[in-house]
């Protein structure tokens, strides 16, 4: 009984001091992303690849390592032409942190800011080129930001997080999701977040 009483205390204590560092502590709504550059979405695609401030190449498999931050810029839904985003300033509507679990490398999930569910069209792009072999099961944490501009409505989230072995991964800090924007967007920090 007295090892659970201080287990516990200790586990209050360490609550207690928790310094906010995440994107969701740091970022609240209200907040404003401002792209700085144009986006290119290629045809057949709702989405770009977005790692170390610069668009990773779209194929048929992820091109960024997954061990590192990184984001994911969406559009509504795919078109058969190429589409810009244009500069413009994106409020944050909503943000959610999403973990998911995975038995394997190549059985992934994808989470979206509206429902959590798993899609075998982005089951190729969140964790291709990796396969179930045995070996530890991988976890996402991803950091999942509504988006809106009444310039361009047909922008609608950006999905950032990382890939590690279960029990290793965190959800990105700010200064991770920093490192995986770089200079293509400048982040402005709502001072007055809504209620």
């Amino acid at each position: 009984m007295k090892k659970l009483t201080i287990l516990l205390f200790s586990l209050f204590i360490v609550s207690c001091t928790y310094t906010p560092v995440t994107v969701k502590d740091l970022l609240p709504v209200g907040s404003n992303l401002r792209l700085i550059q144009s986006i290119e979405i290629p045809p057949n695609r709702s989405f770009v690849y977005i790692a170390f401030g610069k668009i990773a190449p779209l194929k048929s498999f992820n091109t960024v390592d997954i061990y590192e931050p990184y984001c994911e810029f969406y559009l509504r839904k795919s078109a058969d032409q190429a589409r810009r985003v244009e500069p413009d300033t994106f409020k944050v509507t909503r943000i959610v942190e999403w973990e998911g679990y995975t038995r394997g490398p190549s059985h992934v999930k994808v989470a979206s800011a509206d429902s959590i569910h798993t899609r075998a069209d982005v089951n190729i792009r969140m964790g291709a080129g990796m396969y179930d072999d045995g070996g530890p099961s991988l976890i996402m944490y991803a950091t999942i930001l509504s988006l809106h501009s009444d310039k361009q409505p047909e922008v609608k989230e950006m999905v950032c997080g990382h890939w590690d072995e279960q029990g290793k991964v965190e959800p990105l800090t700010l200064e991770q999701f920093k490192v995986a924007l770089g200079n293509m967007f400048v982040i402005e920090a709502a001072t007055n977040p809504p209620k």
